[in-house]
């Protein structure tokens, strides 16, 4: 296999897992995805506070993963009591949360920096076109990303509890992702439906980007 080729296939590799990377962060980060769920789901009267209120507890939620505030010490009217909103075991949680996204963000930009590299350096050493480096490697590169997705959706499709919980026992260390209904707001703000919904929406949108971009690799077929 040529060097360029090679390169071309690793870089669309890392190019594809950068771009579910973002799809991820952006979904994540979507403030009226968050709206239409806690409407579909009747999301106040699990958790006893009003739509706004709702909101604003999940805002702060995502500035802490976003390193934009240093807490996630919200105070609202719950049931009629004024309260925190979440409580020790939901802020040690979010800590673990949070340092798995910082994580992510950290891999997501070194694999789009590589990525960048790789599709240069495999259009100047192969004197390619970026259409012609991307239909030598996209399909391979994408490929394999593209089978996990494909697998997460049969999974989660089939037994989507299951997925969630194998989820949470691979990227966490401790047992403080298990949330009590009962006492837990954060848990009813993001039931398994909620979860489900934002999955689905993830593998959804990136197979769309995928296929957008494979039609502009068969640009390069006779390039």
């Amino acid at each position: 296999m040529k060097a360029s080729k090679l390169c071309s296939i690793l870089a669309c590799f890392l190019a594809s897992v950068a771009i579910l990377a973002t799809v991820i962060d952006v979904c994540c980060f979507n403030q009226g995805f968050y709206r239409r769920e806690y409407e579909k789901n009747d999301t106040s009267s699990y958790t006893g506070m009003n739509a706004e209120d709702n909101l604003n507890a999940t805002m702060a939620l995502l500035d802490y993963l976003r390193e934009t505030r240093n807490d996630i010490v919200v105070t609202a009217e719950v049931n009629g009591v004024t309260r925190e909103v979440f409580n020790e075991r939901e802020t040690l949680h979010m800590v673990d949360v949070r340092d798995l996204y910082q994580r992510a963000v950290t891999v997501r930009n070194l694999c789009a920096i590589v990525a960048v590299i790789l599709l240069f350096g495999a259009m100047y050493y192969g004197r390619k076109s970026l259409f012609t480096v991307l239909h030598d490697g996209w399909i391979t590169g994408v490929g394999m990303v593209v089978l996990l997705i494909v697998f997460i959706a049969i999974w989660a499709l089939a037994d989507f509890n299951a997925f969630w919980t194998n989820f949470h026992l691979l990227f966490f260390d401790n047992d403080l992702w298990l949330l009590d209904p009962r006492t837990s707001i954060m848990i009813n703000l993001f039931p398994g439906s909620f979860f489900f919904d934002l999955v689905l929406r993830i593998i959804v949108i990136t197979l769309v980007i995928f296929g957008g971009i494979s039609l502009l690799s068969l640009k390069g077929r006779n390039a």
